[in-house]
């Protein structure tokens, strides 16, 4: 009886020292700041790995942090700041859901954002070694909201 308690204990302790992991195209994270912004931080160690690369012509060196973020028209942001830690050259790539995430997917400029659902996708930059990874703060100065498309009571 001893044992059983043991071994779930183990098993609780080794399970709660993981690493979280990072989000992936199959499970993006979601991101919807307020109006008044907000900060996201993350890691892409342990992220997406299924790119082979981004935009179509960028490799993807390390795995990705994945964020579906919708944008509508009353969005009040200006800019999205991304910062690694030290060591680590983040990147960002923003793609249409609609025409998928990761390899070949066409991306949108940051300053070009239209309208509609979007991957935002944080990873190493292209000159970075295989497997580079590291963690990241992408901060938005405003919101980029959803549109009421309809409303009822019941």
């Amino acid at each position: 009886m001893t044992c059983t308690y043991l071994l779930a204990g183990l098993l609780c302790f080794l399970l709660s020292s993981l690493p979280v992991m990072a989000q992936t195209c199959a499970a993006p994270d979601t991101f919807q700041p307020p109006p008044g912004g907000e900060s996201l931080p993350g890691t892409t160690c342990g992220g997406d790995t299924t790119a082979t690369g981004y935009c179509g012509s960028f490799p993807a060196p390390g795995p990705a942090y994945v964020i579906e973020s919708t944008f509508a028209g009353n969005r009040t942001f200006q800019n999205l700041i991304l910062t690694g830690a030290p060591g680590f050259d983040a990147v960002i790539y923003i793609s249409s859901v609609a025409d998928g995430c990761g390899t070949n997917a066409a991306c949108v400029p940051p300053d070009q954002i239209p309208d509609g659902t979007f991957f935002i996708i944080v990873t190493a930059a292209p000159q970075d070694p295989s497997g580079a990874c590291g963690a990241f703060t992408l901060t938005v100065d405003g919101s980029f909201p959803v549109t009421l498309q309809t409303f009822s009571v019941t």
